[in-house]
């Protein structure tokens, strides 16, 4: 956050608790992650009222029973109950019950999951490139001018000192000079001396 809004954050009384019991900073039971009986998390970013009602709604919890979602000092409480539901299900249960809701949440994922789940499937968000690596496509997608991604393997380190020193006038003699004694680094099979 920047200086300028952690100073409204402070005035409005949304930043001025210690670290760790503010709305944005895993203080608030409804801005957090949550584990899962399966040893996964859920992430939870239900912040405008809206969002929350849906929250609720997945957790089969209902508002008039509990604090209010801004009773700061309630949030200890609002914490502990939604821990425990989250704890009583799996993340795929609760990925199922809150897909395609307005509920902001979603599943934590690993590395290895986050290209193969659906939504980042549907908007092809990970590419491979010539190598077989996947790496996140560039964004923002744009709709009338799409980047296109170069999809050739990043170089190696030093694989194009060579043909880079020559650019800039070094002779084949002096880049040997500077290999010979550690000052660059040069990939043999690409380099051409």
């Amino acid at each position: 956050i920047s200086s300028g809004s952690g100073t409204i954050f402070r005035i409005i009384g949304l930043w001025n608790r210690s670290r760790g019991e503010n709305m944005l900073d895993s203080g608030a039971p409804f801005y957090d992650t949550y584990q899962t009986s399966d040893g996964q998390f859920m992430a939870v970013g239900a912040i405008e009222p809206q969002f929350y009602k849906q929250l609720l709604k997945g957790l089969e919890l209902d508002a008039g029973e509990l604090p209010s979602q801004m009773s700061f000092d309630d949030w200890p409480e609002l914490r502990r109950i939604f821990t425990e539901r989250f704890a009583s299900k799996s993340q795929a249960e609760w990925s199922e019950i809150f897909d395609g809701t307005d509920a902001c949440v979603t599943p934590v994922l690993s590395f290895d999951q986050v290209s193969s789940h659906p939504h980042n499937r549907e908007r092809g968000s990970f590419m491979k490139d010539s190598s077989g690596e996947e790496s996140p496509r560039p964004a923002p997608v744009l709709s009338r001018t799409p980047a296109e991604p170069c999809l050739t393997s990043d170089p190696v380190t030093g694989e194009h000192t060579a043909e880079v020193l020559q650019e800039y006038g070094f002779t084949s003699p002096q880049i040997n000079q500077m290999l010979s004694a550690g000052v660059i680094e040069c990939n043999a099979v690409k380099a051409k001396l």
